[in-house]
């Protein structure tokens, strides 16, 4: 295979739903598989989910829930950026349940062809990310103006600290997420994401709302429980033993010695790997840990081989596996794992194992 790939491990990723599932106090684990399911491919990614019994799913946009759907007929499916004027035809022909994050939202969903509000209706709550959502007096707003607060809607929020368990904001929202529930006596509930699901029991209410986790990036601080699911690999294209002391790549920033081995990996800037780990990123090639030497480029990446023996003829270079995995690759780049796999571009081939 010439290109690069990502290839996505489906059993790792069924393990991982069935660990966030399983640690969940009421066993209700929904599954976000926003941008194109965290970049890992959401047509795969959603039918192994829908195979391992989940039936609640939310994306960001109206054009991913679209998506979505063609892909799961049956699924339930929230769009957390919600419905402004015009889409009403749209969310309610694909049968797409916004998330409203604002009074104008909860009126127009509520007056919407087709949607009843009472039985469907998600509304979100701001406690404290300061992002979307009502404010607790608008909720007030809500019940005493637009909606019965006896209707069997879901109340949400989402945790800003939560992979900090001893945050104080953890605390502090758990209890306005409370005080907005008590306004609503019949509302199912959903607080905890990926890391508030290793939060204690009481942050789980009816339904979690996983993302990171589900594909291998680390919920929390600290050691992962997380299985390891998708491996970022390249082609070498060449492979060279410098004739002279010579520098590498534009800006000549590196320089090895005479009979140093290079590696010249297919993947560059362009397939989404950072140019910020120009001479600090890492990879390992049948086996063992190289150094990326000189500047990312476009399309390729050079790679100290020099300690290496000699290498067969196909052998690839593998940038995020299960011993250099896309947290690690996250600290070096000075990010976080959710950027590391939306980043990675439309020419990286993505492919399945079971």
């Amino acid at each position: 295979m010439v290109s690069a790939t990502l290839e996505v491990n489906l059993s790792a990723l069924r393990a991982n739903y069935r660990l966030l599932r399983d640690t969940h106090a009421k066993k209700n684990v929904a599954a976000v598989v926003k941008a194109n399911a965290y970049g890992l491919g959401v047509e795969e990614v959603s039918k192994t989910l829908w195979s391992e019994g989940c039936r609640e799913f939310f994306v960001a946009t109206l054009e991913e829930g679209v998506q979505l759907r063609g892909v799961l007929p049956e699924a339930v499916i929230g769009v957390f950026s919600g419905i402004f004027a015009g889409e009403e035809k749209e969310f309610s022909a694909h049968r797409l349940t916004p998330v409203l994050n604002d009074l104008g939202m909860v009126e127009r969903f509520a007056q919407g062809a087709g949607f009843g509000i009472q039985d469907s209706g998600i509304i979100h709550i701001d406690t404290g990310m300061t992002r979307l959502g009502l404010s607790t007096s608008e909720l007030t707003e809500i019940t005493s103006r637009i909606l019965n607060p006896e209707s069997r809607i879901l109340l949400l929020s989402h945790l800003a600290c939560a992979n900090a368990p001893q945050h104080p904001k953890n605390a502090e929202q758990l209890l306005r997420f409370r005080e907005a529930l008590a306004l609503f006596p019949n509302a199912r509930a959903s607080l905890a994401n990926s890391a508030g699901i290793f939060l204690s029991p009481e942050f789980h209410f009816d339904v979690a709302r996983p993302g990171c986790a589900l594909y291998g990036i680390s919920p929390h601080d600290g050691t992962s429980p997380m299985a390891h699911v998708a491996t970022l690999s390249a082609p070498i294209l060449q492979i060279r033993t410098l004739d002279r002391d010579e520098t590498v790549g534009y800006g000549a920033t590196a320089s090895l010695k005479k009979g140093a081995r290079l590696a010249i990996a297919g993947l560059g800037y362009a397939d989404g790997y950072f140019r910020k780990l120009s001479n600090l990123g890492v990879a390992y090639v049948a086996g063992h840990k190289v150094p990326v030497v000189g500047r990312v480029s476009m399309d390729m990446i050079a790679l100290d081989v020099s300690a290496l023996p000699e290498l067969p003829e196909g052998v690839r270079a593998e940038f995020i596996n299960a011993q250099h995995t896309v947290d690690d690759v996250a600290r070096e780049a000075g990010t976080i794992g959710y950027e590391i796999f939306t980043r990675i571009g439309r020419r990286v081939q993505r492919v399945y194992s079971q």
